[in-house]
């Protein structure tokens, strides 16, 4: 049994969360390994480490990581019970501890899988948990806010304006990936109205040999843009290259060409399913995908309401959504500094919905 326990792959690189800067190693499937990089990183004492074994067969070790004077002992608590709790065969793979944890009725995603050590010890600085398990190249960062999905690494590795100007581009594409489908819908089929005369006729062109209604074709793009998108996925980097290029260009030209689709429809759907891309959560841009059929539909029966019906349900889900029993848009005046707009301020400061500890230090 020692042997097998030293088994797996050397540090690598990261290959799923990639940074212009900062460093580049990543999680391995080795537990002690893991737990080396994020205390080399943070060697203080107060860094704690409480322990699980979890799985009836697989008795896999599961790691529990907090700084002591920094993560409210509430929080810890609530993640150790949870965890203790759980009672099943095998844990394979962190993503089994994910889906126990968070409230299987949100649509949003409220932890973070990440393979980033350099990610985790910035969490953990935050006052949050970092969970890792054996066998596993992903670690869970806990809890995670709605507006930490707009944050990645590259944010710290840089100029406050270019982290701002980034941000606020990742804010529009989640916007553009949900609504402009919908949009596009509402006003070439119900809305006329809305948009000027000169703009309608131009729409209404491209689509005057097309045979099927606009929500048709609206929905088969999407379905061949997440066809496309899964195979690369699935597929070598190699082959996966060729898929796209040969979906992207070849069949959607011989698509419009032989007017099964318009070409301005092509080039909404293009890029609403590239905003979504944005975001490294998988998990993030299926809610993104589910929220962007729903608003066609809507739009398809009721037009523009549909949309502000469709608009009303996405912020009553974000409201609602709860992780831990904290909002999942919860902030507080000095988290706002770090929010969308990135502010420079000699004095930093946690969110205290996650600490008593709420000043981290001050730069000179």
């Amino acid at each position: 049994m020692p042997l097998f326990s030293k088994l797996g792959r050397n540090i690598s690189t990261v290959t799923s969360e990639l940074s212009l800067a900062g460093p580049k190693d990543s999680f391995t499937e080795i537990y002690d390994t893991n737990l080396g990089l994020i205390k080399k990183r943070i060697t203080s004492t107060k860094l704690k480490l409480k322990e699980l074994n979890i799985g009836k067969y697989t008795n896999t070790k599961v790691g529990i990581l907090y700084i002591d004077d920094i993560c409210k002992e509430s929080i810890i608590n609530h993640v150790t019970n949870r965890l203790s709790k759980i009672d099943i065969d095998g844990i394979i793979d962190s993503s089994y501890l994910k889906y126990s944890l968070e409230n299987k009725f949100n649509l949003f995603p409220t932890i973070i899988l990440t393979e980033r050590p350099d990610k985790c010890s910035m969490a953990l600085l935050e006052g949050k948990i970092i969970v890792l398990v054996d066998n596993s190249c992903f670690a869970l960062i806990l809890p995670s806010f709605f507006i930490d999905f707009f944050h990645t690494t590259d944010d710290y590795y840089q100029k406050s304006i270019n982290t701002s100007f980034i941000r606020i581009i990742r804010l529009l594409a989640f916007i553009i990936a949900i609504f402009i489908p919908a949009l596009y819908i509402s006003v070439t089929t119900r809305n006329y109205n809305l948009i000027p005369l000169p703009l309608l006729l131009m729409l209404k062109a491209g689509r005057t040999f097309v045979p099927f209604p606009a929500y048709i074709e609206a929905l088969f793009m999407i379905i061949c843009f997440e066809i496309l998108k899964e195979s690369d996925l699935r597929m070598s980097n190699t082959s996966g290259s060729a898929i796209s290029i040969l979906g992207g260009l070849i069949l959607g030209d011989a698509a419009v060409a032989a007017g099964i689709v318009s070409p301005i429809m092509i080039i909404i759907i293009a890029i609403s399913s590239i905003a979504g891309l944005i975001f490294t959560s998988i998990e993030l841009s299926n809610t993104l995908r589910t929220y962007k059929i729903l608003l066609l539909i809507l739009s398809t029966f009721l037009g523009i309401y549909g949309v502000y019906i469709g608009l009303v349900i996405l912020i009553y889900n974000i409201l609602t959504t709860k992780i831990f029993g904290y909002s999942y848009l919860s902030l507080d005046k000095n988290e706002l500094k770090d929010s969308i707009i990135k502010l420079d301020t000699n004095i930093k400061y946690r969110n205290s919905k996650l600490t008593n500890n709420i000043k981290r230090g001050s730069l000179k």
